[in-house]
């Protein structure tokens, strides 16, 4: 039961994106109160130069980017700041050309000299206006990248981030998730669209999708382009990358699909949708290999039935839905736990029907992981036990870093793995016997007892939502003499907030529902005493911290 526990409690660890500044070329010194008559300079952007780049329909964001990328010598005396507003000059814009300008460098600044001016490129103006486009996709069997395309709450991810799950949810950010519908889907393109409801979501941007024609094209080879996704553990991650070719249903990129952005947008060098991250090819000899995009024109069929779908379908829920915790859990108190010497392991394990259940808290799950160290050190103790022999030279949560409180290995959250069991049947075995009373040699044909549906906490009366309903397939494929063992199923993982089980519960009861019989549930009431051992695990975060 422990390896299944620590096959289905995945740990992922972070990978971080980082922008490199560049010196910005230097610019005269704007003059605390200079006359409305102050000649503009010629070498730098002027006052006019801004009023007439927003005249020809340049967007502020692209005037700001090359504010910031410029030399400058702007008129910002009072008299140039009312011209300025006069002319209809965004505040935006007026801010950008108020701030101090990076004076000439040789490397470090000096005291009391500016440090130079980091340059933004229209892709990092890019991902600041369409981050807030971009959510994650959270279903059943895990998560994937999604953008809103579309005012009425249109989303589009990957087909296979959904996949056949019942649930759906849409997460914007740290707090914020919310329940989806799916409208439609085309597993051949891998494309699904969802629906949620935006008055959850008042700060959701719509990504505008790039159009195409033989005179303009939507995107071309060579040109830079970006996605956003939510890898591994993160949000919104930049990654850039070229259009290194251009065919009639794909874009082929070198750009960096990692794991939890299939089904983000790619972006042109302007910021429009030109295709939905699908798959990544890694390069064999250890390079960062290519990346396929499936064009987002073979995706207007799709968002017409979508469309159409709409007046039909139920309409998503306008509620938040439980995220995970921000916060850690206190280190310190899983290493007192974990290092000590009488550990009762049957008040986390249990059998239900035909699962075998594991309640993992944060130090549980540390305990088992650690397992293999701990009896080394034992065995490593037994041989220098002697009086005079050297002790202490084996530590084994020396390893134990502070790396992990930062990026969360050890969540504050209650996991409830089911797996189900497996093994030969009754009338297999009595056959398998016979058999071998006659000299014929059958092997043993295991199977699982069953196949995970759904799961149901109970706090007294009261049904716990969990931050996530997970489903992981297992599998086993072994086939010789002795046995054979050709089989798949679902088992559960569901995470709960840490407050889930306490004694002020009174009764705590586990439901567990099989594809068999979805109506009719395994169920388990937990004893008084397990029901303190998990609350007595979560004790030290929840003193410190307010559970979400």
């Amino acid at each position: 039961m422990k390896n299944a526990v620590l096959s289905g409690l995945l740990i992922i660890l972070v990978s971080t994106t980082i922008v490199v500044a560049q010196e910005a070329q230097p610019s005269p010194s704007t003059p605390a109160e200079p006359s409305a008559t102050t000649a503009q300079t010629s070498s730098g952007l002027t006052n006019k130069d801004v009023i007439d780049l927003l005249k020809a329909g340049i967007s502020p964001e692209i005037i700001i980017a090359k504010i910031r990328s410029s030399t400058t010598a702007f008129d910002t005396s009072s008299i140039g700041l009312q011209k300025l507003k006069a002319s209809n000059v965004p505040d935006s814009v007026i801010l950008a050309m108020l701030q101090p300008q990076a004076g000439p460098s040789t490397g470090e600044a000096k005291p009391g000299e500016l440090k130079p001016k980091r340059l933004r490129d229209e892709l990092t103006t890019a991902f600041q206006r369409l981050q807030t486009s971009v959510v994650t996709v959270w279903s059943e069997t895990g998560h994937g990248t999604g953008f809103l395309f579309d005012k009425d709450g249109l989303i589009m991810t990957n087909q296979h981030v959904v996949g056949p799950s019942e649930y759906i949810a849409i997460q914007f950010d740290e707090k914020r998730k919310v329940p989806g519908v799916l409208l439609a889907a085309n597993p051949e393109r891998d494309v699904a669209i969802l629906w949620v409801d935006l008055t959850m979501l008042p700060d959701a941007t719509i990504a505008p999708l790039a159009t195409s024609s033989a005179s303009d094209p939507s995107v071309v080879e060579g040109e830079r382009v970006l996605t956003i996704g939510s890898p591994l553990n993160q949000r919104k991650i930049m990654t850039t990358g070229v259009a290194s070719k251009v065919e009639a249903r794909a874009i082929i990129s070198d750009i960096n699909i990692n794991h939890g952005n299939s089904g983000g947008p790619l972006f042109n060098s302007i910021g429009e949708v030109v295709g939905i991250t699908t798959f990544g090819d890694p390069d064999q000899g250890g390079g960062p290999g290519i990346s396929g995009i499936v064009r987002i024109e073979e995706t207007v069929p799709l968002i017409a039935e979508a469309r159409t779908k709409m007046s039909q379908a139920t309409k998503p829920e306008a509620r938040l839905l439980p995220v995970d915790p921000t916060d850690t859990f206190p280190i310190e108190a899983i290493k007192e736990v974990a290092t000590a010497k009488k550990f009762d392991d049957d008040r986390y394990i249990f059998g239900l029907g035909d699962y075998r259940v594991a309640l993992a808290t944060p130090t549980f799950l540390y305990r088992l992981q650690t397992e293999g160290e701990r009896e080394a050190a034992k065995t490593k103790a037994k041989r220098n036990k002697k009086e005079g022999a050297v002790q202490g030279t084996y530590r084994p949560f020396d390893e134990f870093r502070n790396w992990r409180e930062y990026i969360g290995d050890y969540r504050p959250v209650l996991l409830i793995d089911a797996e189900p069991n497996a093994g030969e049947s009754f009338w297999g075995a009595v056959g398998r016997g016979v058999a071998a009373n006659y000299g014929i040699a059958v092997p043993a044909n295991i199977r699982y007892k069953t196949d995970f549906y759904r799961m149901k906490l109970f706090c007294g009366n009261n049904e716990v939502e969990p931050i996530h309903p997970g489903k992981i397939l297992r599998g086993m494929n072994q086939k010789d003499r002795f046995v054979k063992a050709q089989d798949a199923t679902y088992a559960g993982l569901y995470a709960y907030p840490a407050n889930s089980i306490s004694p002020a519960c009174g009764s705590v009861r586990v439901e567990v529902y099989s594809e068999k019989n979805p109506k009719k549930a395994d169920i388990k009431t937990l004893d008084a005493k397990s029901i303190a051992r998990i609350a007595q695990d979560f004790e030290p975060y929840l003193k410190t911290t307010k559970p979400q």
